[in-house]
C-alpha cells in the first residue's frame, strides 16, 4: 500500500483520492472490453493499477480480458495476482478454474471451482462448472452431489434440477430456458474458440451451404433459431433480404451483434418466439445444434411449419439417438433424437424430407459427437 504522505500527494496531484481515480479506469475498461476493444480495456486496467499496484480487481479484470484474447497463461497469472492480493475473491477463483481448464489442467481447474463454491454456496457459476468438469473427468456420482449441494442452497433450481435430471439418467421434454441462458451467458465470452477452433464445429456453414444449394432466391427471408454468436450469419451474406436471430442468452447475442449481419436479434425461447411469429413469414428456419436442449420436438416442428412459406426450407442439426426410441437426454445435460422420431414428427406437421446425410457435430469424426443434419420442406 501506499504510505499516507504519498496518497496525500497523489490525491493533491489527482484532485481526488487515488482508489476513486483506480475506479474511473477500471469502469472505463469494462466499457471498452464490453464493446469487443479489449487491448483498450486493458490499457485503462493497467493505468488503474499504475495508480494502485494492489488493486485486486484490476487485476482480475485484465485476467478477463487476456482469457478473451485466449491468452490464458496470462490470465492465470493475473488471477493469481487478485487472489494474492484477495484470497476470497469468489470471481476469480471460479475464473481461475475455466482458464486452466481450457488448458486441460483438469485437477487444479477442479480445485479452483471447489475453492468458489466453498467460499459463496448461493453463486451458481462455481456449481455449474465443478459439476461439468466432474462429468468430463467420469466422476458422474461427484457431479450428482455438487448440483444436490446447489439445489440444497436453493441456487436456480430449475437449472441444477435439469443437471440432476441428466447425471441420474431420467429424461425430460425439454430443458428449462433459464438453464440454456445460464449455460451460454457464461460460455459466450470463448463460445467461438472452444466450439469452432478447437472442436472443428462447422453446423452452420454445412446448413447455409446446402439450404443456398436448394434455393435460386438471393432475397430470402431467413430465421435463425438459437442464434448464439452468430455463426451463421457470415455464411449467409448477400443472400438476405432480412435475417432474424433468436436466442436465450443476451450475452450469445451480445457477440452477434458486433458482427452487424443481422437484421433483429431477438431474446426470447425459440418455443415462444415460433407460437407468436407471423404465419408462413420465413423461406427458411435454421436451428444449427439448438435442439439438443429440446428432448420433446413435435410442437417445434409444428410451430417452424407454420412460420414457414409455402415450399420454406427448415434445416437442423440434432445428435443421433438409437431409433428404438424418440428422445433422450444424456448425462451431460443433452438431448438426442433417433432418426425415426424426426422423420415422424415431421411428417405430422406437414414437412416432407428433401435430404439428411450423417453429420458429426463437433469433434474429430468417428471420436466426435455423432449426429443427423435434415432438410426439411413445407409442403405446397
Amino acid at each position: 500500500m501506499h504510505s499516507t504522505p504519498i496518497r496525500g500527494w497523489l490525491k493533491r496531484l489527482l484532485g481526488r483520492d487515488p482508489q476513486v481515480a483506480a475506479s474511473s479506469h477500471i469502469e472505463r475498461g469494462k466499457k471498452l472490453c464490453a464493446s469487443g476493444r479489449l487491448a483498450e480495456g486493458i490499457a485503462a486496467y493497467e493505468k488503474a493499477l499504475d495508480i494502485d499496484r494492489e488493486n485486486a480487481e484490476a487485476h482480475y479484470r485484465i485476467g478477463i480480458a487476456l482469457r478473451d484474447q485466449e491468452n490464458f497463461d496470462a490470465a492465470i497469472a493475473s488471477y493469481r495476482r487478485a487472489l494474492g492480493l484477495k484470497p476470497d475473491y469468489i470471481e476469480a477463483h471460479n475464473n481461475l478454474g475455466v482458464a486452466l481448464q481450457l488448458q486441460n489442467n483438469l485437477q487444479e481447474a477442479r480445485a479452483a471451482y471447489g475453492n468458489a463454491v466453498a467460499l459463496r454456496p448461493d453463486f451458481s457459476q462455481p456449481y455449474i462448472n465443478l459439476g461439468r468438469l466432474c462429468e468430463l473427468m467420469g466422476a458422474r456420482d461427484e457431479a450428482a452431489n455438487c448440483y444436490r449441494q446447489a439445489l440444497s442452497a436453493n441456487v436456480e433450481p430449475e437449472t441444477f434440477s435439469h443437471f440432476l435430471n441428466a447425471a441420474e439418467g431420467v429424461t425430460t421434454g425439454r430443458a428449462p430456458a433459464a438453464y440454456a441462458r445460464t449455460v451460454f451467458d457464461n460460455f459466450a465470452a470463448h463460445f467461438d474458440h472452444r466450439l469452432v477452433d478447437d472442436l472443428g464445429y462447422r453446423i452452420p456453414q454445412i446448413l447455409c451451404e446446402r439450404v443456398l444449394g436448394m434455393t435460386e432466391s438471393r432475397a430470402l427471408c431467413v430465421l435463425d433459431l438459437g442464434c448464439g454468436t452468430g455463426l451463421c450469419g457470415p455464411h449467409l451474406q448477400g443472400a438476405c433480404a432480412q435475417l432474424v436471430g433468436v436466442d436465450v442468452s443476451p450475452a450469445m447475442l451480445a457477440k452477434a451483434a458486433l458482427l452487424e449481419l443481422y437484421d433483429e436479434l431477438i431474446e426470447q425461447d425459440i418455443a415462444e418466439y415460433l407460437a407468436h411469429a407471423a404465419p408462413t413469414s420465413y423461406d427458411v428456419i435454421l436451428a444449427a445444434d439448438v435442439f439438443v436442449y429440446i428432448g420433446d420436438l413435435a410442437e417445434v416442428f409444428k410451430l417452424a411449419a407454420r412460420t414457414l412459406k409455402a415450399g420454406g426450407l427448415f434445416a437442423f442439426s440434432i445428435e443421433r439417438a438409437a431409433d428404438d426410441i424418440d428422445f433422450s437426454l444424456r448425462p451431460n445435460g443433452r438431448y438426442v433424437q433417433s432418426a425415426a422420431y424426426i422423420k415422424r414428427i415431421a411428417a405430422e406437421g406437414g414437412l416432407s424430407e428433401v435430404l439428411s446425410f450423417e453429420q458429426t457435430i463437433r469433434g474429430a469424426p468417428g471420436s466426435g459427437a455423432p449426429g443427423l443434419v435434415f432438410f426439411l420442406r413445407k409442403k405446397v
